[in-house]
């Protein structure tokens, strides 16, 4: 990248077309402000769509049906799991409040940002409320309940 204004590139006869206005654009790109411009916007998208998907694993085993969902860097009070009939809606909320003074140029910056993440798991079967257990521990959301799922013997006539 170049720190100084360069001017364009001049046309000689024999250059092609086309390559002369790919090093137009080249060098358009190239300039410190467009690039520094560019760069911020990256970061932009980087921030405001950080996390907008929750992952989950899902598996059952004889006795029960477990979901894990991976929330790092979550805190437990960020966390609603809210069970409706047939399914889970799992949010969190992100609410970030930041502050600064700076006392020798006196200003003053004062930044919220909230965003709440939503999934919606189904549930393979009807559950009673009573027989779910949730626990949180080191990022990871655990909801368990017991397997309804009860294999039938065939008999052979």
């Amino acid at each position: 990248m170049s720190e100084q204004f360069q001017p364009p590139i001049k046309k000689k006869k024999d250059d092609d077309t086309f390559q002369y206005l790919f090093d137009i654009v080249d060098q358009f790109f190239d300039e410190r402000p467009l690039q520094k411009m560019l760069e911020t916007l990256d970061d932009y998208f980087q921030q405001t769509f950080k996390q907008t998907y929750i992952p989950i694993d899902v598996y059952e085993t004889t006795q029960e049906y477990v979901i894990t969902a991976h929330l790092p860097n979550v805190n437990r009070n960020q966390i609603e799991l809210e069970f409706i009939d047939d399914h889970f809606i799992l949010t969190v909320k992100n609410n970030e409040k930041m502050e600064s003074v700076n006392e020798h140029t006196h200003v003053y910056q004062k930044k919220q940002t909230y965003q709440n993440i939503r999934r919606t798991i189904p549930l393979p079967y009807s559950v009673s409320e009573k027989e779910i257990k949730a626990s949180f521990q080191d990022g990871k959301l655990v909801i368990r309940f017991p397997q309804r799922r009860k294999l039938i013997d065939v008999e052979e006539n």
